[in-house]
């Protein structure tokens, strides 16, 4: 989950973060803020302390979530004998990711990356309708162009060798 860089309380170190969550909970609003005034020169509101307060339990579980589906990643990566394509791996490691992510129970966030999944699906089929449209001009020009010079033997044989050769760089 990307931070604002002007979010103070999102932006400290990791141990810091940590730190304040648990004065925030175990101590008033004020007091943390205070404790984090004093001991480590932040200053910062009530209204950040708050949103800093629900935020953070969820930016845990989707940093632990992150890290464990890229530990999977490699790891499947790692072992040839399954036969798992790096592309196999990234798509098991995003599945991994999503079940660990839903199980924070935030329904937006789970929302979120659905519709980031599909939005990807989309593109994936818009590049190959793409290609396919491509490949089908390319037919279509060649078809043409066969068509114009059907009575020529020579140039014939010159397409024949240009067709040739682009379906042999084309696989």
């Amino acid at each position: 989950m990307k931070v604002r860089s002007d979010s103070k309380l999102k932006t400290l170190p990791d141990a810091l973060q940590e730190a304040f969550f648990q004065k925030l909970r175990s101590t008033s609003v004020a007091k943390a803020l205070a404790w984090l005034a004093e001991k480590h020169d932040v200053q910062s509101s009530p209204a950040a302390a708050s949103e800093f307060f629900s935020w953070y339990p969820r930016s845990c579980t989707l940093r632990m979530a992150a890290s464990t589906s890229t530990q999977l990643e490699q790891t499947l990566r790692k072992m040839p004998e399954l036969k798992v394509t790096a592309e196999q791996a990234a798509k098991v490691a995003q599945i991994n990711f999503e079940i660990q992510a839903a199980q924070d129970r935030d329904p937006a966030l789970f929302t979120a990356l659905r519709r980031g999944e599909l939005e990807s699906q989309r593109l994936q089929l818009e590049r190959e309708k793409f290609e396919h449209t491509k490949k089908t001009d390319a037919e279509k020009g060649l078809e043409a162009l066969h068509a114009e010079i059907k009575g020529n033997a020579e140039a014939l044989k010159h397409f024949e060798a240009m067709k040739a050769a682009l379906r042999k760089g084309g696989n």
